[in-house]
């Protein structure tokens, strides 16, 4: 069964740096926990997948964030 989990402003816990590691902690709609594994592949992937996201945004729900890539 699907559930639904939300992001709560936690902390990332890297667990390793090399190779980097980490969990994401992410909580259901009943107050449970889900950690979220990370590894540098993955959190470029859900980087890119927010940054998508983001960019759908209209009027006031437009970004407020900029990367200026020199």
């Amino acid at each position: 069964m699907s559930k639904f989990v939300e992001y709560q402003d936690g902390d990332v816990e890297v667990t390793s740096r090399k190779p980097l590691r980490g969990t994401l902690e992410l909580v259901t709609d009943d107050d449970d926990t889900v950690d979220m594994l990370l590894d540098r592949e993955n959190a470029e992937w859900l980087m890119g997948a927010l940054a998508e996201f983001l960019i759908q945004g209209e009027g006031d729900d437009m970004p407020k964030i900029s990367i200026d890539r020199r």
